[in-house]
């Protein structure tokens, strides 16, 4: 029986670079690009945009940007997206500022999206993708997918507005409004619900294709965990320290979750995380070059040595 394979990548912000330097050695290692190489990509926030990056298509025949050039955002705009605190003025400034309004400014990941991915639509996709929201206004789930907007026009939409979505975390950005399958809705990060969006891959899978869950196939691609415990901390913790961590704390718990999930369900199912060992480069809106060389290095050295290549080829197998 035929087999059908899931590509999925976690939320994690500039992060999102770790998957992209995994999906780079993929391509080198089968001689495929990454679109040829599954049937499905699904992704939360960072993750969502990398589903796009990877698939959009100006000719519907070849994808618009190489890995490469999405790697180049990550790089090279990341302060576009998070604009770094240059002095203790700067940073103190904000963490006052978050207490009643959004970290950052949408202005400038929304300049950047418009830049990338202009007219572009899902309805486009050179395969399906599925991207995730959450719709506060409604208190919905929300999922973007190019199966039901190749069915019906109330379920496209331009790619930088879902792009805008499912990254628009709590916190960091303000929400994003969007009129969508006829509904005037606030959408925010699917990283609220569904970090790790592994399960609603499959669950899509088996629901739009005559196929057995042993023949689903699922390369799951994560974006960093911090490693240190929290317990001691904290017992006594109030609002203001809970709200600092809350969001990365729901982030881990829900990935895991679903990565014990697919280990019982799935006959093959790889998932690739690595851990961040250092706090000073855990902040997933840290644009400096010093906590994108860190994740780089660390990348490298956790997932891209020669027994996790050698996972990776077995699974193309």
């Amino acid at each position: 029986m035929e087999k059908i394979r899931i590509l999925s990548i976690d939320g994690g912000g500039l992060r999102g670079i770790a998957p992209l330097l995994i999906l780079k050695e993929i391509e080198k290692q089968q001689g495929k690009r990454i679109y040829e190489l599954f049937d499905v990509i699904i992704g939360t926030s960072t993750g969502g945009i990398i589903a796009s990056g990877l698939t959009c298509t100006k000719d519907n025949i070849n994808p618009y940007y190489t890995i490469d050039q999405l790697i180049e955002i990550y790089t090279t705009k990341s302060n576009m997206i998070f604009p770094l605190d240059t002095n203790i003025f700067s940073k103190t400034y904000r963490k006052v500022k978050t207490l009643f309004s959004p970290m950052y400014s949408s202005s400038g990941i929304s300049k950047l999206l418009y830049e990338y991915f202009s007219d572009m639509k899902l309805s486009n996709t050179l395969i399906p993708i599925i991207v995730t929201s959450y719709d506060i206004k409604n208190n919905e789930v929300v999922i973007f997918k190019t199966r039901n907007a190749k069915i019906s026009q109330q379920h496209d939409a331009y790619l930088k507005d879902i792009c805008r979505a499912t990254s628009a975390a709590p916190v960091y950005f303000p929400s994003y409004n969007l009129n969508y399958n006829n509904k005037d809705r606030i959408l925010v990060d699917g990283g609220v619900y569904i970090n790790n969006p592994t399960m609603a891959g499959v669950s899509d899978i088996l629901k739009t294709i005559n196929v057995s869950i042993d023949n689903v196939e699922v390369l799951s691609l994560g974006t960093g965990m911090y490693s240190k415990s929290l317990s001691i901390k904290t017992r006594k913790w109030g609002v203001l320290e809970w709200v600092q961590s809350i969001i990365a704390i729901m982030m881990q718990a829900s990935a895991k979750a679903v990565v014990y999930e697919c280990d019982e369900l799935l006959k093959k199912h790889l998932r690739l995380q690595f851990s961040i060992n250092n706090k000073k480069y855990s902040n997933m809106a840290d644009a400096s070059k010093e906590t994108q060389n860190y994740i780089i290095e660390e990348t490298k050295k956790q997932l891209l040595n020669s027994e996790t290549i050698s996972k990776i080829n077995n699974f193309f197998i």
